[in-house]
């Protein structure tokens, strides 16, 4: 039956950015939810950060204590506004309740839409280039993630939307979700007659390993207490007295973290040695798990780059003892040419006439660029693509990878790198080379999208130098003569 012929909403709201943090710790058991994005943890990490850096900065442009004060409150709470809109992005889900499906977008726009409007739920996933939240075209309600929506929701008639800025008619409503099938059985059982408490909860995307949410929640514990301390002592609104019981109580309960932290490291290494990890997949798993996802991405980077330029100085790759290369991608000399450059720079500042703080800093400062750079030119040869009679694995950049049951591979195609598209469904491995590989899969495979966030593809497309040795090298390991076409 349908209940309303329009859509009501609303945008941006201050409101609801300040409760998010408080609404991410609430546990709610009313409805269906269901998961659109997998949190805005990037996000606050680099809030956190600029905002401290920020507060630092103007308090040593002022001189007045209620000026240093009143510049120490405003970065507080504009630091605390811009939290809040991140962490909107997990704490307002998607929800069914009440007869209504909910689609929000964070703090940033939601939608009530009645259940009774929606005649149909497809998945497909849809590229949209749009610059806004939510947009009305061509009689369509787009609500993406990062560009891209996967849950289509058809109307029994097109229907007035009134959401805030966004006024229309739409026919159609496509959102993005983390589950997409799971999203798709769950609202057509709700449609089918169920209530939402007998609908089956959508599983959380599964992590590896599993950290527990009371741990994955103290892991921020650190950084925060050390950002609270930089902020109380390097301002000087506090003397010193205050300031060393300060430093004594934040390094106590450092320590006392370590300890928790310790304890759950070696938990969870044994947990994955069980599981068949080796040493070195089941330390750097359980360590980095136990990061902040900000804090473990820059510590992942900066292991890698070294790690990289390591490598290349023993004349070694990634690829184990049996595996079989499919091949480089691209050419790393213009990086290289630019890592000869800032090194020469940082060498020339270092060894300089005038040899000052200044220029101490800016020469190191332009060696660690050097070595990125080096690590990016040496990473196409370091980390090669490699398949055995188990797997494929993919490598590009510094640390990004997939792991490709070669099992579940049904289908491989070699196209020109103008021919190969890739689908909606599809994922591209970035790089340059003038052929392709082409992998179709019977079993959807987790693919790495824009901040951090993966989702669920049954192609691949693999620029590489010579596809076609690499299509025989594949079918080799399924000990096939090569049925696939070319």
């Amino acid at each position: 039956m349908i209940t309303s012929a329009v859509i009501t909403g609303g945008g941006a709201s201050l409101g609801a950015a300040l409760r998010a943090p408080w609404q991410a710790l609430r546990k709610r058991t009313d409805g269906v939810v269901i998961p659109s994005q997998e949190g805005g943890a990037l996000g606050v990490g680099v809030i956190l950060f600029l905002s401290v850096l920020e507060i630092v900065l103007v308090d040593l442009m002022l001189s007045a204590p209620w000026s240093r004060v009143l510049a120490l409150a405003a970065g507080c709470a504009a630091a605390y506004t811009m939290v809040g809109f991140a962490v909107a992005l997990s704490a307002y889900p998607h929800r069914i309740a009440n007869g209504m499906l909910t689609v929000h977008y964070g703090a940033s726009f939601h939608a009530r839409v009645p259940m009774g409007l929606i005649r149909e739920v497809t998945t497909r996933r849809t590229v949209s280039d749009q610059q806004r939240t939510a947009v009305i075209k061509d009689g369509v309600l787009s609500v993406p993630v990062m560009s891209t929506s996967n849950l289509v929701l058809k109307l029994h008639k097109p229907v007035r939307v009134e959401a805030g800025t966004i006024v229309g008619t739409a026919g159609e409503i496509h959102i993005h979700v983390l589950d997409a099938p799971g999203a798709m059985k769950a609202m057509r059982e709700v449609l089918e007659g169920r209530t939402a408490e007998e609908v089956p909860k959508l599983a959380a995307p599964a992590t590896s390993p599993q950290v527990p949410a009371w741990l994955r929640r103290l892991r921020w514990a650190g950084l925060v207490v050390l950002l609270v301390e930089i902020l109380l002592v390097t301002t000087g609104l506090l003397d010193w007295r205050i300031a060393a019981g300060i430093l004594v109580v934040t390094e106590g309960t450092l320590a006392i973290l370590g300890l928790v932290f310790g304890a759950a490291f070696v938990s969870l290494y044994r947990r994955l040695r069980r599981t068949g990890r080796g040493r070195r997949a089941a330390f750097r798993e359980a360590f980095f798990s136990l990061l902040p996802p900000p804090v473990a991405e820059m510590v992942r980077h900066e292991v890698s780059v070294w790690g990289i330029l390591a490598l290349a100085l023993a004349f070694r790759t990634q690829a184990q003892p049996g595996d079989t290369r499919l091949g480089r991608v691209g050419s790393g000399g213009p990086a290289a040419a630019v890592a000869v450059l800032l090194a020469a720079a940082g060498v020339s500042l270092l060894v300089g006439v005038a040899v000052i703080p200044l220029t101490i800093v800016g020469g190191i400062v332009l060696l660690y660029a050097a070595a990125a750079a080096a690590a990016f030119a040496l990473a196409g040869r370091v980390r090669p693509h490699t398949v055995t009679t188990v797997r494929i694995v993919l490598r590009w950049g510094t640390h990004q990878s997939m792991d490709i049951p070669l099992e579940t591979v049904t289908g491989v195609e070699t196209a020109t790198a103008s021919e190969a598209a890739p689908s909606p469904s599809g994922f591209r491995v970035p790089g340059r080379a003038p052929e392709t590989l082409v992998l179709q899969l019977d079993q959807p495979a987790q693919a790495p999208a824009r901040m951090g966030i993966t989702r669920l593809v049954t192609s691949i497309v693999v620029p590489l130098s010579d596809a076609r040795a690499a299509r025989a090298a594949v079918a080799e390991h399924r000990g096939e003569a090569s049925p696939w076409r070319h």
